[in-house]
């Protein structure tokens, strides 16, 4: 009989060992999370070049089942793999907070002053006071004087903003107004007819520093002639620019 030596065996039990490196599954299962800049991927073996399963985006909640300094052997949707260690934690990734829905609350807060410079109606600095109109309801008034300045009115799933005491309306805007959907500016006519412009929401979640302070979940709304209207929940208006991002009116106090 042929014998073995101890040199001939270590020979044949390396021989036959594969050259990838080999994550133990002996561990207990653990919830992690993903934490890379961009999606990362799912191996069928603990290697850069093994084939991909699929694609984990960050922030997803996976199964590790074994981990090593290089590699983790997880389970994300019902599919097993390998993942590079390094793209995992176990720490609970913060919810992201999803754009409010805006469906009233954008006419400014009654028995207060609110100052534009520039104002609605020109260069100069103008302080309107703010109040309600018994005549209308769910209205306000902003006046900077008797029967002069402007009204808004928040009614019938709608936003209208005029000349006091007259049939002139600038826009009236539809609710819900939706972060990146579009609402719409209905114009009405003398005649009884009405057109409509399609609004594009760029956002219901802005932060906006002015003169004013610093204004929260800011309403940006542009119009397709450049104009962009900006709103905040209980002052209104806080904001206008032009096609050119110019500021034409713009909050500068509350008192």
């Amino acid at each position: 009989m042929k014998k073995w030596t101890i040199i001939t065996i270590f020979v044949l039990l390396f021989s036959i060992l594969p050259n990838s490196p080999v994550v133990q599954h002996t561990e207990a299962a653990s919830t992690q999370y993903v934490q890379a800049i961009n999606d990362i991927l799912l191996r069928d073996a603990p290697k850069q070049t093994a084939n991909t399963i699929l694609n984990i985006k960050t922030n997803s909640k996976v199964i590790v089942h074994s981990k090593n300094k290089n590699w983790a052997f997880v389970e994300y949707n019902g599919k097993k793999g390998y993942v590079l260690a390094s793209t995992l934690t176990t720490k609970k990734p913060k919810a992201i907070a999803k754009a409010p829905i805006i469906t009233t609350g954008l006419m400014p807060k009654a028995n207060r002053s609110y100052t534009y410079e520039p104002s609605f109606e020109g260069l100069e600095k103008t302080t309107y006071y703010a109040s309600k109109n018994e005549a209308i309801s769910d209205s306000i008034e902003l006046l900077q004087s008797d029967y002069i300045g402007f009204t808004y009115i928040e009614k019938f799933n709608q936003l209208t903003f005029g000349v006091a005491y007259s049939d002139v309306f600038f826009f009236t805007l539809s609710y819900p107004i939706k972060e990146k959907a579009t609402v719409l500016d209905t114009d009405y006519d003398y005649d009884g007819s009405m057109t409509t412009t399609k609004v594009f929401v760029e956002s219901t979640s802005a932060t906006l520093l002015t003169k004013a302070g610093t204004f929260n979940n800011v309403v940006i709304l542009a119009y397709p002639n450049g104009t962009k209207l900006y709103f905040a929940k209980d002052y209104g208006i806080i904001r206008i620019t032009d096609f050119e991002g110019k500021i034409v009116t713009e909050l500068v106090s509350v008192d």
